[in-house]
């Protein structure tokens, strides 16, 4: 009975740890997703790249007129590209769409319709606060 009690008290703790650091994991790993996310935006390149370069306070009145022109193309190139990742898979779907079978075409259109509304949930809500200038939109 009591070798019973030991192995139960061993795997407890070893499903509890397993429990904790799957869930730690998760953790930081969405928070290191989320912080290279925030570099698209110029707000949050700007505060990494004087994060990096260990900047004062007086050196960033001084490079933000320039770090801040180049986070909004960086942050515009970064939409850009993504409209273009999109007109090729939607030109890809138009070549396809005629090989397939109707049920193959149903299952690509859910699939997209599917990933479409993941993406938009997805948004980062800066991405909607920002034109492709990298300015802020004031509503």
């Amino acid at each position: 009975m009591r070798k019973l009690k030991i192995i139960a008290a061993v795997l407890s703790l070893a499903g509890i740890g397993f429990v904790a650091g799957f869930f730690t994991h998760r953790y930081v790993a969405v928070r290191q997703i989320h912080r290279v996310a925030e570099m698209r935006f110029p707000p949050g390149f700007e505060e990494h790249l004087y994060h990096i370069i260990d900047a004062d306070a007086a050196q960033q009145r001084q490079l933000h007129p320039i770090v801040h022109r180049y986070a909004g193309l960086i942050s515009e190139n970064h939409i850009e590209s993504r409209a273009r990742r999109k007109a090729l898979v939607d030109s890809m779907h138009q070549e396809i769409k005629p090989l397939l079978t109707e049920e193959q075409i149903e299952k690509l259109d859910d699939f997209s319709r599917r990933f479409r509304d993941h993406m938009k949930k997805r948004r980062h809500p800066r991405e909607k606060k920002h034109q492709p200038d990298g300015l802020r939109n004031e509503k």
